[in-house]
């Protein structure tokens, strides 16, 4: 037993309360916090203080601890700090060097593509002729007319850098304009060449710079996209300028009589349109590389972002190489209207490449849609997955109307080729569950997603061609049927579809995993 000194009245007590005036006794070994009261008699040796002093005057024992207390602490609130990245860590000259060297192995492919597309460029070419809506025409009659003075139109008027802009989805348009006697007349022919092989070409060198700069530079996530920005910025920039000189520009006058005429032709790519669409393929396309190149894709373990990419590029894939097998098919069953003799291999490339797409396209609902005039005929074709064919023509006897009358196992083979998106948005769905509640809003955020991507492509990748006539000349005025060709889908109604489509089978993925978790 341990004999204390009470600290109010000084007599000894053994207990927790003094039995004079009961006073409580807790003395601790480790000096407790107190209300600060002094006390008036050492609890170790009895001797009466003057109470302002800390220590016993006679053993030197301290004085204060009294009374312990539990002393009420208020909460307070910590502030979640968020990071802003330090611009000056991220590595200029590393994403100046990797936009650089994107930018440059584009224009090689470019030129590469030229070359390889040379007899399909003046194939085109000459197909305008005989439609007689092509510049070599109209430069034609005019030496018909005033001589052949002037100097010639560059013959094929569809090189590299217009090869460059198509691969940024960017269109060409050829203006002309022929002033004669005072009388003007003039016209655009665009040229949608929205084709999904020539968009392979910045995708896939954006994509490689990217992963080089997540190789070499080490940051976080935010530093990955403040850098792909930058990466994005001087590939827009750089895209820009080669806008400014691509295409040509031609000019012709003469004089006969008295009367003056003069001939202006130029095919001009929008700068800003240019600078925009490099900006955001760049920004993208490197944000996602450095993702790779870094590994912190990894850590993003079924985000909507990741499931998303993996479905585009999984269904476009397989959609390709079911084009591949059934043109290969087609082509080697002994046809007597198409074999491999008749055509090239990059038209083989583009029709499966670009086949592949519009078949992933409509397997996801989407209407593909054939509008044209040109030669006299006059076609419009719909084809849904579910709906088929819908045909309007005034030739009877054309293949479409012969295709319509007898699908054949056509709209089977739509049906069976449809759990191909069925199969990975339910995957999707899968992955995106991570237990407990199903999350509705990641779900939701991967059809957003999903359906953007898609409309994206949607829109740049249709193709044809649309010509519009000013009709102030009088051989002109009569000219109603203009030729034009479209093909391709609503990027509006892809959108829509997309999101509704994956969503729904997304969630019922992620039911699935969570009935067999459970």
């Amino acid at each position: 037993m341990i004999i204390t000194y009470c600290t109010t009245c000084g007599n000894e007590v053994s207990d927790n309360y003094c039995p004079f005036d009961g006073t409580f006794q807790l003395h601790a070994e480790t000096p407790s916090i107190t209300s600060g009261a002094k006390p008036k008699f050492c609890s170790d040796c009895g001797t009466e203080n003057s109470g302002h002093d800390q220590y016993c005057l006679q053993c030197g024992s301290f004085q204060l601890p009294l009374v312990p207390f539990k002393a009420e602490r208020t909460q307070e609130k910590v502030v979640t700090s968020h990071t802003i990245p330090d611009l000056s860590t991220i590595n200029k000259r590393l994403a100046i060097l990797c936009a650089f060297l994107a930018f440059l192995a584009v224009g090689i492919m470019s030129f590469v593509v030229s070359e390889g597309f040379q007899q399909q460029a003046a194939s085109f070419q000459q197909t305008l002729n005989e439609l007689e809506v092509g510049p070599t025409e109209v430069v034609n009659d005019f030496y018909d007319n005033y001589g052949t003075e002037n100097a010639p139109l560059t013959d094929p008027f569809f090189g590299m850098t217009d090869y460059w802009m198509a691969a940024h989805l960017l269109n060409s348009t050829l203006s002309f304009n022929l002033t004669e006697a005072g009388e003007r007349f003039g016209g655009d022919l665009e040229l949608q060449s929205g084709l999904l092989i020539l968009l392979l070409l910045p995708l896939i060198s954006l994509l490689i710079a990217g992963y080089l700069y997540g190789r070499r530079a080490s940051g976080t996530f935010q530093h990955y996209w403040i850098s792909s920005l930058l990466i994005g910025l001087v590939y827009g920039v750089l895209t820009a300028l080669i806008a400014l000189i691509a295409g040509f520009q031609f000019d012709a006058s003469a004089q006969d009589s008295g009367m003056v005429a003069s001939l202006a032709i130029e095919n001009n790519y929008p700068f800003i349109k240019a600078f925009f669409v490099a900006f955001f393929l760049g920004t993208i396309f490197s944000f996602i590389g450095s993702l790779y190149g870094s590994g912190t894709m990894k850590q993003l373990t079924s985000s909507p972002l990741k499931e998303s990419i993996r479905t585009i590029l999984f269904g476009i894939s397989l959609s390709i190489a079911v084009m591949v097998l059934l043109l290969y098919r087609f082509m080697s069953d002994a046809n007597p209207f198409l074999s491999f003799d008749d055509i090239p291999a990059t038209y083989f490339l583009i029709i499966a490449f670009q086949g592949g797409f519009l078949l992933w396209n409509t397997l996801n609902l989407s209407s593909l849609t054939l509008d044209m005039n040109i030669l006299d005929e006059k076609l419009q074709v719909m084809y849904s997955a579910l709906g088929g064919i819908k045909m309007e023509t005034n030739d009877p006897f054309s293949l479409f109307s012969f295709l319509s009358s007898n699908p054949g196992n056509l709209k089977l083979y739509m049906i069976i080729g449809l759990l191909i998106p069925i199969g990975l948005f339910l995957w999707a769905g899968y992955r995106l569950h991570q237990g407990g509640a199903i999350q509705l809003h990641r779900i939701v955020v991967f059809g957003l997603l999903y359906a953007f991507m898609m409309s994206l492509l949607t829109a740049g990748l249709n193709t044809g061609l649309t010509f519009k006539l000013d009709f102030s000349a009088r051989e002109f005025q009569d000219m109603t049927d203009v030729p034009f060709l479209f093909i391709g889908s609503s990027a509006i109604a892809t959108f829509f579809k997309c999101l509704i489509f994956s969503t729904l089978l997304a969630i019922c993925g992620a039911y699935w995993k969570k009935r067999k978790v459970d």
